[in-house]
Order: structure tokens, then C-alpha cells, then sequence
């Protein structure tokens, strides 16, 4: 992998300016390249879905009730995390390293303005998750307003998609007219379009284009394997049908019958000596997303157990993906340890019946005197294998540092976030505190964007002052922070904030704060220890603005 450039195009992406536009503002004409192809137009006139989906959780369908243009939009209802929202796989549409111009039209009816962004979430050949903002803007209630931006794709990315969300989960919202210029994706096969017999995936050098199916984690690890010395790991799992999903459109032929093969393997003293695992099919057919199930079968706590069975896919199916979860559970009964638990997943066969039928399947006879040269081998493997995980390791931990604030980014507070889930003992250790730069437009309009930056730098450098050694900071957002130390932080911070305001360096600066802890009976988890610090900072941030109204967002 070129680090190089995997971390030249995060600070590139990291720092891509966002161009807002009001429904009462026209269009500019550089917002979006005429030059180059449009590769996705949706207006949902045509009364299709096409390929959205909803992103984390909730429900979308066609609306017409509002409309940026025509008579249909998309609008997306029952929202319970900040982050769902509309969603559109790109895996088609992208080539990694080129420039794109985004457009997309956002409105909503809540009582209040609230703070929208499109963002690009991108999965790396390791199975790392990476996500760019391509632009953010606060939306007033009942106005469709624009949101527009250029970035490049990440080169490192073999996977990515795009959708829509905003920082309030209660709030229903609509999308329209969504649209991407730039360079169509080549395609992934020669023009004789021709699919291979058989596909082996070992995960011995990447996750091979696996990623996430819902909220959670999969992981390229060399913790367990069932040969070899790589497996992926889905871990952070919240449904029963989370797992580790292929998209295989590019790989079987429809009406074909295939066979499929997949190691599953899991441990942990807090769960069952056993439980069920499923292999299923996803796609689209007729409009409608259906789910097949290819086979099920038990699996033993600590070994590796292969599920395999054969599936025809029907002529005029899109969206192929094959997937591996847990077994569902009733409706109604109660999710345990079990249902949620963390596995790994080693060696997925994908090949034509037909060929699997053909194999011969008596094993090689073991090959006498063999013993020194395999040791030899092994012990070469080994150093091999060692220093290319110190590499890694030295690697992931730069990928892990914001380009220009240097304190932490958001891959590391994600990472650091799904341990301290499952991580009571440490959590009550903890004080936790979520910062927010203020007048950050006014700054930026008023003194141009370079001020900007240096808002934020300066943010960063206070919050390290304060932390020093007793804890971490990390860069969530564009202009906000989180906080971990294990001593009190909460009045060093409001301190050392309100002498920094008082500091004349040519433009405002105020960082609005809010502060939380573990606590047995009110809140127990660090979903909501963080959601505890939002609220104290937005009510902080209200009195800020309330003081301060010339420097506000117009």
C-alpha cells in the first residue's frame, strides 16, 4: 500500500472547502462542472428507487409532498441515530484518485434550523473504514438548500458509498435532485466480460473487498485464521443480520448454480459452547430487495466450522451481495450476548457447480522428509509476517493522527469509541468532554478561511494543553472535539476557554464545551456519556450566540 498517498489524500479530503447555496440562490455555474460527465442524476420523477437505501437505520420511499424540482422526492422517516440517512453504494461509480462534483437538494419541516452533511464513507483494502465530509450547512425549516462540493476519491479506496445525514436523529428529511460529474468508473473486467470458474478468498493481504452490512465493524486481523495467517473479524455488531458482506455482481453469472463456501469460527467466555450461523443472498429483483438464505449450521465455540451450500441467482437481479450473520431471532424475544457476538470468517470459496462437481476430492497423500524444509519455510513466513505487522502497526498509528490539528482523527475516536462500548471497567475511569468552535462562518467570511483553520488549530492546541498526558484529544468533525482523561477536566477547560477568548488575535474566538462521566443509574454507556456532553454543549453554545449576536450565522 502507498501510505503516502493514502495519507496526502486524507488531508486533501480532510480540508475540501463546502459550498452552500439557499433554494432562493441561483445555481453557480462552477458549483458543478460543466465539463465533465454526469455520472449519477436523481430526481426521482421516474417514481423509482434505483440503488438508495437507508444508511445505518430508518425507512425511505418515494414523497410527494415536497419537491426541489417535478413532483418526487426521496424522504427518509423513523430515524434513530444521527448518522441514518440516505445512502448510495458507489462501487460502480467511482475511480479511485478522480475528482468529483457533488449536488444534492436537503429539506426538512422540524421547528428548528438543523445542521445537515453529505458524506463518503470508504472502505480500504485492510478493511479500515475511512469517511470525508463533502459539505455540511445548518438548513432552516421548510427550504430546500443545496449542498455542493468537489473532492477527490480516496485512492486507497476499494469500496465506498455516499449518503446524507443530520446531527438531530429525531428529524425526518427529504433529498432531491442529487448530482455527480466527473470521470465514469472503468470498468472492473476486460470487454469480453468473462467471470472466472472459481473465486478463494484468504484475506492473506486484505479483507478482498468485504465491508461492513450495517452498523459495526469488520476487520482485517491476523488474530485467528483457519489457514494461513489472516481472517476478517465482525466485531461491534447491533442486528442479528450484521456481517461481513460481498458484493458478487461482477462475479456469477445469473441462472447459473454456484456453490458457496465460507470457515466461521468464534470464542469468548461470555457466550455459548454453540450457536447458529446463516450464508445468504441479497439483491434486488423487480423493484424489491429480497433475502435468500443459501444455508444454515451450528458452530461450536473455537473451531472453525465450514458452511457451505448452492444457490441459483434469477435472470434481471441487481445489487448482488453475499453475506454471513448469526441466526435470527423471533419477534419479540429478547437479543442476548449471543445474538451479537463477535466472529471471524476465513477461506470463502465462490465457484460454478459444475467445476465443484468435477474436483477430485481425495487429499494429497502427506509427503515423507518434507519436515526441515517446511520448518524452514515457517520460520521464514514468520519473520516475513512479523515485520510487515510492525510496518502495518507503525502505519495505522500515523493514519490515526489529524493532518492539521495533530491530535487525534475520527478513525482513531471510532476505533476508541467501539472499545470503550464494551469496556465498562475503563469507562468509569473516564471524564469526558465534547468542544465546539463558535463563529466559525463568521470567521471564515470575514476573514477567510486560513483564520479559519487557525480556529482551529488554536481549539486544538488549548484542549492538548489541558489534557497533556492524563487522556487523549480527537478531532470528530470540522470544528469539533472530544475529550478523554483520567483526572477532572471539566473547570481547567472552561477556564483556560474563557482566557483564550480574552485573547485579541484579530478575530472572535469562543469553544463552546459540555462535560459528563460515567454514571451506574443515569448513564451507564458511552453512547450516552457522549450524548450528555452534546446536550451541556449546545445549551453552552445557545448562551455563547445569545451573547455574542453580531458574530452569529445569519
Amino acid at each position: 500500500m502507498n501510505l503516502k498517498v493514502l495519507l496526502l489524500s486524507s488531508i486533501v479530503l480532510m480540508r475540501s472547502s463546502v459550498f452552500l447555496f439557499s433554494s432562493e440562490m441561483p445555481v453557480l455555474a462552477d458549483a458543478v462542472d460543466e465539463e465533465n460527465d454526469i455520472i449519477v442524476s436523481c430526481d426521482f420523477d421516474d417514481e423509482q428507487l434505483g440503488k438508495w437505501s437507508a444508511f445505518g437505520g430508518g425507512n425511505i420511499a418515494l414523497n410527494t409532498d415536497s419537491a426541489h424540482s417535478g413532483n418526487v422526492s426521496l424522504k427518509i422517516v423513523e430515524r434513530k441515530n444521527n448518522y441514518d440517512g440516505p445512502s448510495l453504494n458507489c462501487d460502480t461509480i467511482f475511480n479511485p484518485g478522480d475528482t468529483y462534483d457533488f449536488s444534492g437538494w436537503v429539506y426538512h419541516e422540524s421547528d428548528s434550523v438543523k445542521t445537515f452533511s453529505w458524506t463518503i464513507k470508504y472502505v480500504d483494502v485492510y478493511g479500515v473504514e475511512a469517511y470525508a465530509q463533502i459539505a455540511s450547512a445548518d438548513i432552516e425549516p421548510g427550504v430546500w438548500t443545496q449542498l455542493s462540493n468537489s473532492i477527490a476519491v480516496s485512492e486507497e479506496a476499494v469500496s465506498s458509498l455516499i449518503y446524507f445525514e443530520c446531527s438531530d436523529a429525531d428529524v425526518d428529511f427529504c433529498i432531491d435532485d442529487v448530482r455527480i460529474s466527473g470521470n465514469a468508473a472503468l470498468p472492473k473486467h476486460d470487454d469480453t466480460n468473462q467471470h472466472l470458474d472459481k473465486y478463494s478468498m484468504n484475506f492473506e493481504s486484505d479483507s478482498e473487498q468485504w465491508v461492513a452490512r450495517g452498523d459495526m465493524k469488520v476487520i482485517h486481523t491476523d488474530e485467528f485464521s483457519q489457514s494461513g495467517a489472516h481472517s476478517i473479524y465482525a466485531t461491534n455488531r447491533t442486528k442479528t443480520w450484521n456481517g461481513p458482506t460481498l458484493s458478487i455482481s461482477d462475479k456469477i453469472i445469473k441462472n447459473e448454480k454456484y456453490y458457496y463456501s465460507a470457515y466461521v469460527m468464534y470464542n469468548g467466555s461470555e457466550y455459548s459452547d454453540s450457536h447458529g450461523f446463516r450464508m445468504e443472498i441479497q439483491y434486488t429483483l423487480d423493484g424489491a430487495v429480497t433475502y435468500n438464505l443459501i444455508t444454515g449450521k451450528t458452530v461450536k465455540k473455537g473451531k472453525w466450522i465450514e458452511i457451505d451450500g448452492y444457490y441459483t441467482v434469477p435472470e434481471g437481479a441487481e445489487n448482488i451481495s453475499l453475506y454471513i450473520q448469526t441466526d435470527n431471532i423471533e419477534e419479540g424475544e429478547k437479543l442476548t450476548a449471543d445474538d451479537l457476538m463477535s466472529y471471524y470468517v476465513d477461506n470463502v470459496t465462490i465457484a460454478k457447480a459444475e467445476l465443484i462437481k468435477k474436483e477430485n476430492r481425495v487429499k494429497l497423500a502427506a509427503v515423507a522428509g518434507c519436515a526441515a524444509a517446511v520448518l524452514a519455510v515457517l520460520i521464514i513466513a514468520g519473520i516475513f509476517i512479523f515485520k510487515r505487522i510492525k510496518k502495518k502497526s507503525e502505519a495505522l498509528e500515523l493514519l490515526s493522527i489529524d493532518a492539521m490539528t495533530r491530535v487525534f482523527n475520527r478513525n482513531a475516536y471510532e476505533k476508541k469509541a467501539a472499545e470503550l462500548e464494551s469496556d465498562t471497567e475503563t469507562l468509569k475511569t473516564l471524564h469526558f468532554a465534547l468542544c465546539d468552535v463558535n463563529f466559525l462562518k463568521y470567521i471564515n467570511d470575514n476573514y477567510g478561511h486560513d483564520k479559519g483553520d487557525e480556529t482551529i488549530v488554536r481549539c486544538a492546541e488549548m484542549l492538548k494543553k489541558v489534557i497533556g498526558k492524563s487522556g487523549s484529544v480527537y478531532r470528530t468533525g470540522g470544528d469539533e472535539f472530544v475529550c478523554m482523561s483520567n483526572k477532572p477536566i471539566k473547570y481547567e477547560i472552561l477556564r483556560i476557554a474563557e482566557a483564550e477568548a480574552g485573547i485579541d488575535k484579530g478575530y472572535p474566538f469562543a469553544v463552546a464545551c459540555g462535560f459528563a462521566e460515567y454514571d451506574s443509574e443515569l448513564c451507564a454507556t458511552f453512547s450516552c456519556i457522549i450524548s450528555e456532553c452534546d446536550k451541556e454543549m449546545y445549551e453552552h453554545k445557545k448562551k455563547i450566540k445569545s451573547e455574542n449576536k453580531g458574530y452569529s450565522r445569519q
